[in-house]
């Protein structure tokens, strides 16, 4: 019961300090967040028009908060992987530890790899779209800065494929032949999931599909490299 109770108070202490540390993140982008907005509409190329008064002022706290999980999302995945330590074999602990630095890049390389290809495809597919109707499109700031930020951290999160694979294979719980049996299964919940997810054009599905077929690819090699130490 001790142990327990240690355990609790362990994991307040590290929320307390996620807590402090996320907010103050997010004041720090808060502070730039303007001059991140002026940045993303020019770099969009469109204009864009607060349709509500308090517009601006909810799309500079997006982006507040985005940019605070990210400048935090270092912190908060070491302060998690300190928490499990006790937890964790020693390999386990090592391997994960390691992998910290490779899931923060590949989270900013699919997030920057979103933004500069997907999104703008589909903002210009969209574009394109209203044009051959004839009809002038009125881009929504709020809208268009939050579909882009969405997107971007949903590919984000979606390259994080090969870190929860070795994670996984560490733990015992994946390995090659199971990654092998279900991949057509995967394939096709991916093609559903970048239908959502993006516009109903084929380039804009796959630009996300490609590279995350690409990744399953990658996932299964380092599994399989894995079970061979």
């Amino acid at each position: 019961m001790q142990g327990l109770d240690r355990h609790v108070q362990e994991l307040r202490q590290r929320l307390k300090f996620v807590s402090i540390f996320f907010l103050s993140s997010t004041v720090l982008a808060f502070y730039f967040s303007s001059n991140i907005l002026n940045w993303l509409q020019n770099d969009l190329g469109f204009s864009l028009h607060a349709l509500t008064a308090y517009e601006v002022l909810y799309t500079e706290l997006m982006i507040a908060f985005l940019g605070g999980f990210l400048l935090s999302l270092p912190f908060i995945l070491f302060e998690a992987l300190a928490f499990m330590k006790p937890g964790l074999k020693e390999s386990e602990y090592k391997a994960m530890r390691n992998y910290l630095p490779f899931s923060v890049f590949l989270f900013v390389t699919g997030s920057v790899f979103s933004y500069n290809f997907v999104v703008k495809t589909s903002l210009n597919f969209f574009q394109a779209t209203a044009g051959s109707a004839d009809v002038a499109a009125l881009w929504g700031l709020q809208n268009t800065i939050g579909f882009a930020l969405r997107l971007s951290a949903f590919t984000g999160i979606i390259f994080q494929l090969p870190i929860v694979s070795m994670v996984l294979a560490h733990a015992g719980v994946l390995n090659k032949d199971k990654m092998v049996e279900y991949r057509p299964y995967f394939f096709v919940g991916i093609l559903l999931v970048s239908a959502l997810a993006t516009p109903p054009d084929v380039i804009s599905q796959a630009l996300v599909t490609v590279p995350v077929i690409f990744l399953y690819q990658i996932s299964i090699f380092l599994v399989s490299r894995i079970e061979e130490t």
